[in-house]
């Protein structure tokens, strides 16, 4: 039995004996997706509970380096984690911007600093993070533009 045969059934087990029942089989609408960030409410104990099992365990980004909240696997682990989740129809614990745009981006570019601050609570669910676009009107362009923005309070 090969590495990844090995990880595949323990992977296997261990979605078994920690995903609740609640947390499978279900079509995902809008209301029951967990984003995260501070002020959540969760929909049932069930999502709150898959979310914090999966996070402890650096699931929620699975290939994340641990030290930043991750569960550091590889790439084909991951791919059966996926699997695996997709058998038992797995809701995702967590899904987010901070996940899938902010963090990529401070993994390759962030400080040490800014990453051991930032992606530990965006992979636990407790930040949420969001990208913000949008087109100037004149009213913008009369004040130079200008935006407030105000530091991160954690």
């Amino acid at each position: 039995m090969t590495e990844l045969d090995q990880f595949r059934e323990a992977t296997r087990a261990w979605l078994q004996d920690n995903c609740p029942e609640e947390m499978r089989n279900r079509k995902m609408s809008e209301g029951k997706i967990c984003w995260g960030g501070r002020n959540w409410v969760f929909e049932s104990d069930a999502q709150k509970v898959w979310l914090q099992k999966m996070s402890a365990k650096g699931w929620t980004v699975p290939t994340w380096p641990k030290e930043y909240g991750g569960g550091g696997l590889s790439k084909d682990e991951a791919k059966i984690l996926k699997q695996e989740m997709k058998a038992i129809r797995a809701a995702s614990p967590l899904d987010s911007f901070g996940i899938w745009m902010l963090g990529p981006a401070l993994l390759k570019y962030g400080t040490t600093a800014q990453k051991k601050m930032f992606l530990p609570p965006i992979a636990r669910g407790e930040i949420r993070w969001c990208l913000g676009a949008g087109v100037l009107t004149k009213n913008d362009c009369r004040n130079g533009g200008r935006v407030k923005c105000r530091p991160y309070q954690a």
